[in-house]
């Protein structure tokens, strides 16, 4: 008899969360981005990384680090870790499918991406065993500015699924790409996959949006968001200051440099992957940042979303 087909999880098995900025690079120039070219420059940071170069003083810079190095830093902690890997665009990391395929043998993974650039070596390299799923970011505009279709992408995720992969796909609500969420939502539909309504966060045509956003735009989110926490998110102006949060204890940031900080809002220093340090707090601390963005945090019950302020 057969085997039965690896499939993604069905169940999240973790002790500890890791949210990994792996790099700032990304072959994507969306208008609404919120870095600039000065901190994504991939010609810069190659650059950096050939003459074995180590910057200090930008904190976005990448230092690379390599299969090996990365898997061990998870390993000897000891923990079965959620390790969610966003960029940038993480496929443009060098062995960035080795690192995968390492870090997935211990630990689960999830990874945020365009999926934009080829995706069968991944396929053929890692086992959907321990990937939770990919979370798909759609850009259409910058998809279509670089030849890439809508069908491009719908052919990917068919593609992942049949090998086992979860998928979860996004798309982001710039005011001019609103008409055309209908149309698109229902060719993925379709198809089996579910498109939800991603928030713009900016200015665009002398208006800030999500604030200017039409209350038939609205219902879109509303229709389309399973998730209270993330409605919530999309709309508020979350607040936990002073509400117990393990975040540092139970979640923790890396950034692009290899530096561990409590939470992606703050950056209290808790050691570096490059180091192999880390000092987690040993109890709750109170949150000591006035917003809060963090929904991860929130779902997974660092802190309680009914105490938000």
């Amino acid at each position: 008899m057969e085997n039965e087909k690896i499939q993604s999880p069905q169940k999240k098995d973790y002790d500890k969360i890791a949210m990994w900025l792996i790099n700032m690079e990304c072959n994507f120039h969306c208008p609404y981005c919120f870095y600039d070219d000065s901190q994504r420059s991939m010609k810069t940071r190659l650059g950096d990384w050939v003459r074995k170069k180590v910057p200090a003083i930008n904190p976005y810079k990448t230092r690379f680090i390599t299969p090996d190095e990365i898997s061990r830093f998870f390993d000897g902690i000891g923990k079965r870790w959620w390790i969610m890997i966003s960029g940038g665009e993480p496929f443009v990391y060098p062995k960035f499918v080795d690192i995968v395929e390492k870090l997935s043998q211990n630990h689960l993974i999830t990874i945020g991406t365009n999926l934009s650039l080829p995706i069968d070596e991944f396929i053929k390299k890692v086992s959907p065993k321990n990937i939770w799923s990919f979370y798909i970011s759609m850009h259409l505009g910058e998809r279509e500015r670089q030849c890439l279709s809508v069908d491009e992408l719908l052919e990917k995720v068919k593609k992942l699924r049949a090998a086992g992969f979860r998928t979860e796909i996004n798309y982001v609500m710039y005011p001019p790409l609103i008409p055309r969420f209908k149309e698109v939502y229902e060719k993925f539909e379709k198809e089996g996959f579910k498109l939800e309504a991603k928030v713009f966060r900016g200015q665009y045509d002398g208006k800030s949006y999500p604030q200017n956003y039409t209350a038939q735009e609205r219902k879109i989110f509303y229709d389309s968001i399973p998730s209270e926490i993330d409605r919530a998110a999309s709309f508020e102006n979350l607040s936990f200051l002073g509400v117990p949060c393990s975040a540092g204890n139970k979640l923790i940031r890396i950034n692009p440099n290899g530096s561990i900080t409590r939470c992606p809002h703050d950056h209290e220093n808790l050691g570096n992957i490059f180091q192999n340090k880390m000092n987690l707090h040993d109890r709750i601390k109170k949150c000591v940042v006035p917003h809060c963005k963090c929904t991860l945090a929130i779902k997974e019950g660092c802190v309680d979303f009914m105490k938000r302020k």
